[in-house]
């Protein structure tokens, strides 16, 4: 055991993490708390465009990060890539203890140093540590200190430990999700903590951009629920406004009377036949319907909308004679809007996300070349990038404490002895 740390000491010691060109964000440096999903999804798009993120975690919180991940087989070893690879790629890797004195100096040291904080703990966590935004605005009155909770800083639900099923089940979106007639369903995915992640990044660079401009910081709040409750597009609005309560309609859209997931012979396809006349126009004419066309029962989307499962039928009906790809290449060659419902083996492999480099390959000094999400930041002088995988616990002390802080190697070793990093 003791070889096999000695030999990831080494390898991540060699590590050299290359210098970015001039990006959007390279003058911005964040001292990053945050945890799980949505703050280190928030400040991994500040790390794509360049920004230096400082990912601050305990000892046993980093050996627990790394400790989890992806089972895969390598040269015969068994071996776990930790899923952190993607979230916290491009970011310096720090291990501090806030539970002591000496732990807590340190972090307003660097806080003197930096553009922004963000943490996602609990309300009323950062604020018992004497970390709190009043606190750290004492210390550097520019600072723009970001928290992601579940419920937000205030109102009575603010005080209770949330998750995104929470906020799934609170904001209405359950509601909306699963089958016409069967019971609320979650999303796939933890959406609420990518929705507020991305909310809270667009906030931070906002603030960055007020503070470039009046030099005044300022805290940034936001919530998991509030992320998912501008998610439902219009629904609370046909409440609020028209009185109607829509719920679960399956994968039929609200917005659409032809607009569905339907059975192929290899699996299934989405399709809006009717996105406009024109369209539904030649949709009936590819699977030799233009009777439709004229229909009054069809003719338009109102009529159509009040027709929605006698369509869905007609649609189905073609398509599951077709295998997916047929179906896909049929309709969307002659301008109706379609795509295959691929599972990630097939997104992965999909020319379109090929195309995107929304998968990239890099290299790591302790899991070897490995296959990770690309950046979904297209920009023409300043794209974002995929510089390096995530870093391991305390991997930059040396270059943070030392070389940022003007600390000597043997406060560092002193402090390691101490359980401070």
């Amino acid at each position: 055991m003791r070889q096999r740390d000695a030999a990831l000491t080494e390898a991540v010691a060699r590590r050299t993490i290359a210098t970015p060109m001039e990006q959007a964000l390279s003058d911005v440096t964040v001292l990053d708390l945050g945890q799980v999903i949505a703050m280190p999804f928030c400040t991994m798009l500040l790390a794509d465009l360049g920004a230096k993120v400082i990912k601050v975690e305990s000892r046993e919180r980093g050996r627990e990060r790394v400790s989890l991940g992806v089972k895969r087989t390598r040269d015969g070893v068994e071996e776990r890539v930790p899923v952190a690879q993607y979230r916290d790629r491009n970011k310096l890797g720090i291990t501090l203890e806030l539970k002591t004195a000496r732990g807590i100096e340190l972090f307003k040291e660097l806080v003197q140093r930096v553009d922004v904080v963000t943490e996602n703990f609990s309300v009323g966590t950062m604020e018992r540590l004497g970390l709190g935004y009043d606190d750290l605005k004492a210390i550097n009155p520019g600072i723009i200190y970001a928290s992601v909770t579940a419920f937000g800083q205030h109102g009575p639900y603010a005080p209770q430990r949330g998750y995104d099923m929470l906020a799934q089940a609170i904001s209405g979106y359950m509601s909306i999700t699963g089958e016409r007639g069967g019971p609320p369903m979650r999303s796939g995915q933890s959406i609420s903590d990518y929705y507020a992640g991305m909310l809270c990044a667009f906030s931070i660079v906002s603030a960055l951009h007020y503070r470039h401009r009046t030099g005044i910081g300022q805290r940034i709040d936001m919530a998991l629920l509030d992320s998912l409750v501008i998610a439902l597009d219009n629904l609370g609005e046909r409440y609020t406004v028209g009185g109607e309560i829509l719920t679960r309609a399956g994968n039929v859209s609200f917005g659409g009377s032809a607009t569905g997931i339907y059975p192929t012979t290899d699996g299934h396809v989405a399709v809006a036949a009717a996105a406009s006349n024109a369209v539904w126009g030649r949709f009936c004419t590819i699977i030799g319907r233009e009777d439709l066309i004229t229909d009054p029962r069809f003719a338009a989307a109102p009529a159509r909308r009040d027709q929605r499962d006698e369509i869905a039928a007609i649609i189905a009906a073609w398509t599951r004679q077709r295998p997916k790809a047929e179906v896909v290449r049929t309709f969307s060659t002659a301008g109706v809007p379609a795509a295959p419902v691929n599972d990630v083996a097939e997104m992965v492999a999909d020319p379109q996300v090929q195309a995107r480099e929304m998968f990239v390959e890099t290299d790591h000094p302790i899991y070897g070349r490995v296959k990770i999400t690309g950046t979904p930041l297209k920009m023409s002088e300043t794209p974002g990038h995929v510089r390096w995988l995530a870093p391991m616990p305390g991997e930059h002390n040396d270059d943070v404490f030392v070389g940022m802080l003007g600390h000597t190697h043997e406060d560092l070793a002193r402090w390691r002895a101490d359980g401070v990093i």
